[in-house]
Order: structure tokens, then sequence, then C-alpha cells
């Protein structure tokens, strides 16, 4: 059994828990691409089982 520190311990590992960090990067993607006029924008990472990655 895990306690909540171990859980919470390395929130980059991609766990339920974790910050999104993936979605997080592609958010700020879109953002710099769409401030450049860029026309070629990635869409949004979606949830994977309900879980944004």
């Amino acid at each position: 059994m895990f306690s909540n520190g171990e859980a919470t311990e390395n929130p980059f590992e991609g766990g339920a828990n974790d910050i999104p960090i993936t979605s997080m990067s592609r958010i700020i993607e879109i953002d710099l691409r769409e401030l450049l006029n860029e026309k070629d924008i990635p869409p949004p990472i979606s949830p994977v089982n309900n879980i944004l990655m």
C-alpha cells in the first residue's frame, strides 16, 4: 500500500495523479503557433480513459 507521499513523489512520471505535462506543453505550442499566424496547428491532447497526460 502506498502513502500519499509515495503516490505524489514524482509528479512527472505520467501517472493518473501526475501533472499533465504533455497536454500543457501542447497548449503552449498551440498558443505560440497561433501568435506566429501558422496554419498547420496541432490539435490539443485528448484524455485517454478520462486521464489527461
